[in-house]
């Protein structure tokens, strides 16, 4: 029984971070609510997928855009962010219409585009917490060992609605410290058909991705990667609408070296 409950919890965290979140981009929408998740698909039951196998060369769904690999940021510029990051939290910081999170690795540049990010109320409206809540995790008041899941970012393009959330998945609030960054995203595979996890690369490094086309999802194409930093999942999940291809939303991202 107790097997089970984990079971359901972890079902449940993976289903929320992949359904929820549609109208991050627009105006006036109600916070998601927690959809009902089951494990009882054949789907998910029959689905073993060939982890030894899974690499950047195998991915079905929109090969080209998730080899999308964004330059590192050279030496001299990775060394600034660096030095501005010296106190910087979990959360990450932002700057200039620049977020950058030292945990994940990257940065993400919004200036001179169409692109804006959330600031906290956004993001609480967006995600149904609180401002506090949000802002807690933001300056450190609370650290993702507070919460399952924390909300680092969330940009949005103003024209089309698409929408990028940068979070962190504490798996030992409910699920299992150990699972992997492909198991957390196998989790979801029985609300889809004909899905795989794959391992593209994306900004250098190798990351686990449940790529969710548009007629499985009325949000929308979402495309979830996912990393293991540490004990916590970070996850960065892009959900594309009117037809905007990929690229334009990882063309934002910059590894840090």
């Amino acid at each position: 029984m107790f097997f089970f409950k984990k079971k359901t919890a972890a079902l449940l965290a993976a289903s929320i971070l992949l359904i929820s979140l549609a109208g991050c981009g627009e105006e006036e929408k109600e916070p998601y609510v927690s959809p009902d998740f089951s494990n009882e698909s054949s789907n998910n039951t029959e689905y073993e997928p060939n982890k030894e196998n899974a690499s950047v060369t195998d991915a079905t769904y929109g090969d080209a855009e998730l080899m999308y690999d964004a330059e590192p940021l050279d030496e001299a510029a990775t060394e600034e962010i660096m030095a501005s990051a010296t106190d910087a939290l979990e959360a990450g910081a932002y700057g200039d219409g620049i977020y950058y999170n030292t945990v994940a690795g990257f940065v993400i540049n919004v200036n001179e585009t169409d692109w804006a990010f959330y600031d906290a109320a956004g993001v609480a409206k967006a995600t149904g917490l609180t401002e506090e809540d949000v802002n807690n995790f933001w300056y450190g008041y609370k650290t993702t060992k507070d919460a399952e899941t924390s909300y680092c970012c969330i940009a949005y393009d103003k024209n089309t609605g698409s929408n990028i959330i940068v979070s962190y998945v504490n798996p030992s609030v409910t699920l299992f410290p150990e699972i992997t960054s492909d198991e957390y995203l196998e989790m979801a595979l029985g609300r889809y058909e004909n899905l795989r996890v794959k391992r593209v690369k994306f900004m250098g490094e190798l990351w686990s991705c449940l790529d969710i086309p548009a007629d499985q999802n009325p949000a929308g194409r979402r495309v979830c990667y996912a990393k293991k930093s540490g004990d916590i999942l970070v996850l960065v999940t892009f959900t594309m609408q009117d037809d905007q291809e990929l690229s334009a939303a990882q063309g934002l991202f910059t590894r840090i070296r």
